[in-house]
């Protein structure tokens, strides 16, 4: 009877191992053969990032979305976009719940340290965002002592709190000025909400997002001219899946030649790089 239960058990537990496989849980993530054989590609986003992500309805759309459906085109497979918290979009690929992590995601070595990433995908900059009446905050320095929010799990989010990685001169000091207080909000459009409402005095947002919330708005908030920092996003794969993330420079080099990255980009921005309206 002992003997019987532990092969009962032993069977259970080598099913569960195979359902969690068949789910693409392996700590490598699945290669493009797996997600092929399964006939669906699995997609984590934050859709509160226009134009990269962001929802009409219950449509996704945005440029990396229609990247995303390109690629399953490419494989020949159906799309599953899953909608989370930004700062849940990395782990989810991590912990195999998702095949790639598209989300505006910037490529910094710590993070290179859990995931993997593609080739970098598009160039953007940290911005700050305050009332259209604020006249004691022109630079990023001026920042010291200020209320900062961010939307939570970004790069401005990081860069607010001083994160080394991100805001340090190299030089000992730091590229912006310390806020007295961050406050992390959970989409960029709230922080920007929140700054119009005067709970805080300034916003770190990616410069696409902000300039795409800010002209939603009724002039109460602007962009400051000067960037806080300049970097490069790029899409991430569950760590050490290097199939899938030579995959994915192949698929972009291929949708490159054959016109369909320019299409897509030409349906978010415009010839001066600036988000159309969305």
């Amino acid at each position: 009877m002992k003997k019987k239960s532990i092969v009962i058990v032993a069977a259970v537990l080598v099913a569960l191992c195979v359902a969690t496989c068949f789910a693409g849980c392996s700590s490598a993530g699945r290669t493009p053969e797996q997600i092929k054989e399964a006939g669906v590609l699995i997609i984590a986003t934050n859709a509160a990032f226009p134009p990269f992500e962001y929802k009409v309805g219950s449509e996704f759309q945005g440029w990396d979305m229609d990247i995303a459906r390109a690629f399953g085109e490419l494989l020949g497979v159906e799309v599953e976009i899953r909608d989370m918290e930004f700062d849940s979009v990395l782990s989810a690929v991590s912990l195999g719940q998702a095949d790639i992590a598209m989300a505006g995601i910037s490529y910094s070595e710590a993070r290179d340290k859990t995931v993997d990433f593609s080739d970098g995908v598009f160039d953007s900059s940290q911005m700050i965002i305050v009332r259209s009446d604020e006249t004691s905050i022109t630079n990023a320095m001026d920042l010291e002592g200020k209320v900062v929010g961010a939307q939570r799990g970004t790069v401005g989010h990081l860069l607010a709190q001083l994160d080394p990685e991100w805001a340090s001169d190299g030089e000992g000091g730091f590229i912006l000025g310390e806020p007295s207080v961050v406050t992390p909000y959970g989409t960029a459009a709230e922080a920007v909400q929140a700054l119009a409402n005067g709970s805080v005095d300034a916003v770190i947002l990616d410069k696409m997002p902000a300039m795409s919330i800010v002209a939603s708005r009724d002039g109460d908030v602007k962009i400051l001219d000067q960037s806080v920092f300049d970097d490069e996003y790029a899409f991430a794969v569950a760590e050490g899946n290097s199939a899938l993330a030579e995959w994915i420079n192949n698929a972009i080099q291929t949708l490159k030649d054959n016109g369909t990255w320019d299409e897509i980009t030409d349906k978010y921005f415009s010839e001066e790089g600036t988000p159309e309206g969305v």
